[in-house]
């Protein structure tokens, strides 16, 4: 999994509403891109906007961004604010399975890729609900 952090531009008081509405309104731009997992807007307790996006895979991300659909978004973005968000990328290494979920919240027999040091294995916690 790729993940990417933008940190928005200070929004202006009287058009966090119109953020937060482009926001949802970029959510329904972008549903059903090949790889987007996951886009969440996030503000931090001093009133800071930053928006987390979960992609299948670096590449999936940078496919997004070359679509008519991710070209609309920033247009209308910039209509609000003044400068592009900078964004941190990164690649998951090991995550926590989805509550509720068994085989690592990635479907049934799926192992999690643990990663210690320089080398890397597969494990795979418990048994499958399904295996009994």
């Amino acid at each position: 999994m790729f993940v990417a952090i933008a940190s928005f531009p200070e929004v202006p008081i009287d058009r966090r509403d119109e953020f937060q509405a482009w926001f949802a309104w970029s959510n329904t731009q972008l549903r059903g891109t090949d790889g987007l997992e996951g886009r969440r807007l996030l503000r931090t307790t001093d009133g800071a906007h930053v928006g987390l996006v979960e992609h299948r895979s670096a590449e999936t991300f940078a496919a997004m961004h070359a679509t008519e659909q991710a070209t609309r978004v920033q247009l209308r973005l910039a209509e609000i604010v003044t400068d592009w968000p900078p964004a941190a990328k990164f690649e998951v290494v090991v995550e926590l399975p989805a509550s509720g979920s068994c085989c690592g919240g990635g479907g049934h027999g799926h192992p999690q890729k643990v990663v210690a040091g320089e080398s890397a294995e597969l494990q795979v916690a418990g048994r499958c609900c399904h295996d009994s």
